[in-house]
């Protein structure tokens, strides 16, 4: 229906409530003051103008329309006496809360139908001359329930959805850091090894062969982790900052295969720590993964790397430094460091990334440390 058949219904339901409400005898006797009667059906009308012309106008249309029906209920209480029941505030009650189910958001939606419940509980309560006027009243309830039931169920999809989407969100963040951080570091280690190997080809064969073998046994290592994150990506594994199942061994595998490819790295780990299987193991593991792999794409003429993981309290510390030349591009953080940070947040934790004060670039994290596993 257009706007203009909107408000010609409201305004010929209106004319309808002056000319019922002028022969009604407590109006015609005085008793009850035409400002106050004929309040009603003009906000209902009026109401129904603004909602034609502007959808936006739905909550002081709707706010309006209440207060009216809530003065005028009091004032038959007051005086106690009872009034016909207004067409033209029926109807706009029922447009006002039918669009503001369709075009309001979830929020909004809930408190329109606050207020229409409330329009709808003032007439109610007020003194009715017939059978017919309780009737009306009673359908009126009914189209509120029926309003509230899909408010309610507009309500839950809207959770729904957004339950979805954040799930959604959260998996590609995942599926993004584990990428990164697993294929990530083998490619930038092949990257590297190939450009070692280029230079001394010519002027030392045998180390150009053996840069080769690295290049290789990393290319296996990247496919055995592609593998891995699809394998459990498609069993429905869930990913997480201690899902990878790293273990103590691993960081010292990491460390061994860094140093045979002739990084200068040398790791200490606290004694105390190699004894307990803890949760927070795998994150340790990715932290020194994407350090070692920023040291191989942005640091120059690095001659010492130190992995330091000692345990302080009921909290682990975690740090990386080296003593090379670069940052990463432009000042900002790359995709790796705020990798790190969220796997350290992910577990109540923090970490740091930045200019060492000596120096070179310093990465230090502190994990709390949960339940063993």
């Amino acid at each position: 229906m257009s706007d203009l058949g909107l408000i010609g219904i409201a305004a010929a339901l209106a004319i309808v409530d002056f000319m019922v409400w002028a022969t009604d005898p407590v109006i015609d006797s005085g008793r009850l003051p035409w400002s106050i009667a004929l309040a009603v059906p003009c906000v209902g009308t009026l109401a129904v103008i603004a909602v034609a012309v502007r959808q936006r106008h739905l909550m002081l249309a709707l706010t309006s329309l209440a207060g009216t029906s809530v003065v005028l209920t009091l004032a038959c209480w007051a005086i106690a006496s009872s009034l016909p029941p207004s067409f033209a505030a029926m109807f706009a009650f029922a447009l006002l809360t039918t669009t503001a189910l369709r075009v309001a958001s979830a929020g909004s939606a809930v408190l329109l139908a606050s207020l229409a419940a409330l329009a709808v509980a003032a007439e109610a309560l007020r003194p009715m001359v017939s059978a017919v006027a309780y009737l009306l009243v009673a359908c009126e309830g009914a189209f509120s329930v029926a309003v509230g039931v899909g408010v309610y169920l507009r309500w839950s999809d809207w959770r729904r959805v957004t339950a979805e989407e954040a799930a959604r969100a959260h998996e590609r963040l995942e599926i993004a850091r584990e990428l990164h951080d697993m294929v990530g570091h083998y490619v930038t280690g092949i990257v590297v090894r190939a450009q070692a190997a280029r230079h001394v080809s010519e002027r030392q064969p045998a180390a150009a062969a053996a840069a080769l073998q690295s290049i290789e046994t990393a290319g296996t290592n990247a496919m055995i982790a592609m593998r891995h994150m699809v394998g459990g990506l498609r069993h429905g594994i869930p990913t997480s900052p201690t899902s990878s199942g790293a273990a103590w061994d691993d960081i010292d595998r990491l460390v061994a295969n860094a140093v045979a490819a002739g990084e200068p790295v040398h790791a200490t780990i606290d004694p105390t720590l190699r004894g307990t299987a803890l949760s927070l193991v795998p994150s340790v593991h990715r932290i020194i993964v994407e350090s070692l792999t920023n040291v191989r794409r942005h640091a120059h003429e690095v001659t010492s790397i130190d992995v330091d993981v000692t345990r302080c309290d009921d909290r682990v510390i975690v740090t990386v430094s080296n003593d090379g030349l670069g940052s990463p591009p432009s000042g900002h953080d790359t995709f790796g460091i705020i990798g790190m940070r969220e796997r350290a947040a992910a577990l109540g934790g923090a970490l740091v990334a930045g200019p060492a004060a000596g120096g070179g670039w310093l990465v230090r994290a502190e994990l709390p440390i949960g339940h063993p596993r």
